[in-house]
C-alpha cells in the first residue's frame, strides 16, 4: 500500500466513524425525548396543589418543634424507578377511589385472595373503585415471578428498592407519588394492607355523605399518637437521626387510612420535604401535620385493628386487621349474602 492509498483508506475510516457516532448520538438524543415525554416520575404536567406557607408559619408559633423536620428545598423527592406503573388505570375511567394495598413479594395468596373477594367488585353505589397493589423489588426469580402476575391481573404498582421492612416508608411514598404521577383527579385514597378485610360498600358510602367541607380535607382511620422507639433490638426502633423528636404527632395506623385525593397530593409534595424515617405510619402524620391538617375521628367504630371476630361486625366497618386469606373469602361471601 503506498502512501496515496492509505490517505484514502484513512478518510474512509475517519468519515465512517464520524457518522456512526453522528447516528448513535441522535439514536441517545430520540431516546431521552422519549423518556422526557413519557408521564413518569415527577417530571408530570398535571398541575399539583401546594401547601401553604401560613400553616408552616402558624406552627412556628404555636409548636416550633415539628420544623426541624420540615427542609426549605425538596430534597427528599422520591427517585426510585417505576418497574411496574400500572398507569394506564386512570386514563379512561377516573376512581372514586383508590385503594392501595401494601404487599409482600412472597404474599402470592393473600392478593389472591384479595382479587377474589372485596377487590373483585369494581363499581359501588355508581362510583369507580380501584385496587392495585404496592411492591418493592426482591431477588430477580421472585420479580420475573411478579412480572408474570401483573401480566395476568394489571393491578400492581412496582420501584426498583428492596422490599424491606425498613423500606415501608419508600412503599408508602410510592402510593402517593403514583397518585400525583398517573391519577392526580381521583376524589379518595385508602392506604391499607395485605392482611386487610376492606368492605368497599360502606367506604363509598361513608365517603358520599360526608360534609363538603370535610371531603376536601378528610385524614381519617385508626387514630395513634405515641413515641418513637428507641431500643435498637426492636422491630420499629427509629434513631434520633432519622427522627430527632421525642414524640409522634396524631397519625392513622396503616391497617386503613382515607384521604381526600387534594390533601393527598399535598402530603406528596409535603413528603419531597421530609425526610423518610422508619414507622411509615408516623411519617405521613409529619407531613399533616406540617400542612396544618389533621386526623379526622370517625363517628362509628369503622376501623378494626385488634383482631377480634368479625361476623357479625362485617356489615357494617371499613376494615379490619390480621385476616388470612382463607378468612378473607369467608367474610367476603358473608358480605355478599346479606
Amino acid at each position: 500500500m503506498n502512501t496515496y492509498q492509505f490517505v484514502l483508506l484513512s478518510i474512509f475510516v475517519f468519515t465512517l466513524c464520524f457518522w456512526c457516532g453522528y447516528i448513535v448520538k441522535q439514536n441517545e438524543k430520540g431516546l431521552i425525548e422519549q423518556i422526557r415525554s413519557t408521564p413518569n416520575l415527577t417530571d408530570t404536567a398535571v398541575p399539583t396543589p401546594g401547601f401553604n406557607e401560613d400553616a408552616l408559619q402558624k406552627i412556628s408559633k404555636d409548636d416550633p418543634k415539628w420544623l426541624q423536620l420540615y427542609e426549605r428545598e425538596p430534597k427528599h423527592r422520591p427517585n426510585f424507578t417505576y418497574l411496574i406503573s400500572e398507569h394506564s388505570k386512570c386514563r379512561d375511567v377516573m376512581p372514586f377511589v383508590v385503594i392501595f394495598i401494601a404487599s409482600h413479594p412472597s404474599e402470592v395468596q393473600a392478593r389472591l385472595a384479595i382479587r377474589a373477594s372485596w377487590a373483585s367488585k369494581k363499581q359501588w353505589y355508581g362510583k369507580s373503585v380501584l385496587a392495585l397493589f404496592l411492591i418493592g423489588n426482591e431477588s430477580r426469580e421472585q420479580t420475573g415471578k411478579l412480572y408474570l402476575e401483573h401480566e395476568k391481573y394489571r393491578d400492581m404498582i412496582m420501584q426498583d428498592f428492596l422490599d424491606t421492612h425498613k423500606n415501608l416508608t419508600h412503599k408508602t411514598r410510592m402510593a402517593f407519588q403514583w397518585l400525583h404521577d398517573f391519577c392526580p383527579k381521583a376524589q379518595y385514597i385508602m392506604k391499607t394492607d395485605s392482611d386487610v378485610f376492606v368492605n368497599p360498600g360502606n367506604l363509598v358510602n361513608y365517603l358520599l355523605n360526608l360534609k363538603e367541607e370535610s371531603s376536601q380535607t378528610l385524614f381519617t382511620g385508626y387514630w395513634l399518637q405515641g413515641a418513637p422507639i428507641r431500643n435498637k433490638r426492636l422491630k420499629y426502633y427509629v434513631s434520633s437521626e432519622e427522627y430527632p423528636l421525642d414524640v409522634f404527632p396524631p397519625y392513622c395506623s396503616g391497617l386503613g387510612y382515607v384521604i381526600s385525593g387534594n390533601l393527598a397530593l399535598r402530603i406528596y409534595m409535603m413528603m419531597c420535604h421530609v425526610m423518610p424515617f422508619t414507622n411509615e405510619d408516623a411519617y405521613v402524620g409529619v407531613c399533616l401535620r406540617l400542612l396544618g391538617g389533621q386526623v379526622h375521628m370517625p363517628d362509628d367504630n369503622l376501623f378494626f385493628i385488634q383482631r377480634i371476630e368479625l361476623e357479625d361486625k362485617i356489615q357494617h366497618l371499613i376494615a379490619a386487621h390480621w385476616v388470612d386469606p382463607v378468612a378473607m373469602k369467608r367474610h367476603w361471601e358473608t358480605l355478599q349474602k346479606t
